[in-house]
């Protein structure tokens, strides 16, 4: 049996050729000048679709100087109103809970941008002649959203430089993917030895600040790759809740294995909070591991976890002795849903 059927190895591997294209792509779109009068920004997408998100408003916080949200669900939120910019995020171009928000999102503004690879959701832009980025999706072999996390993340990016939100680069995301290509199979290696650690365990990903949203991306890509139980949590917000939660039941301390990661750019006293947190997760019997990013700046950072994760998902897939890119309990979840 080969584990690897849909080649999701050879997506994690060019994360930085994602990254490149996605950048080079959103030069060519152009973005209706109204688009900048704006109050917020509410990006509607499930799963992988709005992973990248989650990691631009927490990559990017010190700079974004409007709401960033995100909706997944049904709803349409009351905050939704004329001067919001309206992202529809939709691999496939056919999510449920995506497309009914496209038929209800004009109501309330004319302020939309699209993502996705095709489906109805390029078609809706089409009819409605609203700009998208329609991706290519040539550096995602294994063709499942959560791994084209590159492709997203630089799409909106590209649309906050547009928009004068943040400020970003060439020289940057060339500083980027250069990085990348240089350091991606000491992360494999790095990824290969944790999955190994944790593997017959539920990893509790832990993470503060601009890295935020990758905790989020390594707690899915664990879920659906390693087909292996996670969770994630912040610091500081667990340690006024979830230490006490440490005692009980009992079999945590066979189960549960902390994963933190760490940084030298998070604030002072964050950094002694991981600190105190570990010494606290020894005394209650129970095992952690540290990743420390080695790059010196916060993208460089966050696209480093993010490799190193989905190395780690793909990896402990493999220990689990599971294919990482089927997802059949999902599958079955949509077909039972539709009928």
């Amino acid at each position: 049996m080969k584990l690897d059927s849909q080649n999701m190895i050879g997506s994690i591997a060019v994360l930085n050729k994602q990254c490149w294209d996605a950048w080079q792509a959103m030069k060519q779109i152009t973005i209706p000048s109204g688009y900048q009068k704006i109050d917020q920004i509410v990006l509607f997408g499930m799963g992988g679709s709005l992973l990248g998100m989650e990691v631009v408003k927490n990559l990017f916080a010190e700079q974004l100087k409007i709401p960033v949200l995100i909706v997944n669900d049904y709803q349409m939120p009351a905050y939704v109103n004329h001067n919001t910019l309206a992202i529809l995020s939709s691999y496939s171009g056919a999510t449920e809970e995506t497309i009914f928000a496209a038929q209800k999102i004009q109501q309330k503004t004319k302020k939309i941008f699209v993502i996705t690879t095709g489906g109805k959701l390029a078609g809706y832009a089409r009819q409605n002649k609203l700009p998208i980025y329609l991706i290519n999706p040539k550096y995602n072999p294994c063709n499942q959203p959560r791994m084209a996390v590159g492709y997203s993340i630089m799409a909106q990016l590209g649309l906050c430089k547009k928009l004068g939100l943040i400020k970003l680069a060439d020289k940057d995301i060339k500083n980027l993917i250069n990085y990348l290509e240089k350091n991606k199979n000491n992360f494999r290696q790095i990824a290969k030895k944790t999955a190994n650690k944790i593997k017959n365990s539920i990893p509790i990903f832990v993470a503060s600040e601009f890295l935020l949203g990758n905790a989020h991306i390594l707690a899915n890509q664990t879920n659906e790759n390693g087909k292996n139980m996670a969770a994630w949590f912040a610091i500081p917000e667990l340690n006024h809740h979830l230490m006490e939660g440490l005692s009980n039941p009992k079999t945590n301390r066979q189960n549960l294995i902390f994963i933190f990661i760490n940084s030298r750019l998070y604030y002072a006293r964050n950094q002694k909070r991981y600190k105190i947190t570990q010494t606290v997760i020894q005394k209650n019997k129970m095992k952690f591991f540290e990743f420390m990013p080695k790059a010196q700046n916060k993208l460089l950072q966050s696209f480093e976890v993010l490799q190193w994760g989905s190395y780690l998902s793909y990896y402990l897939a493999l220990a689990n002795k599971t294919d990482p890119s089927p997802i059949p309990w999902v599958d079955y979840f949509k077909n039972a849903l539709q009928k």
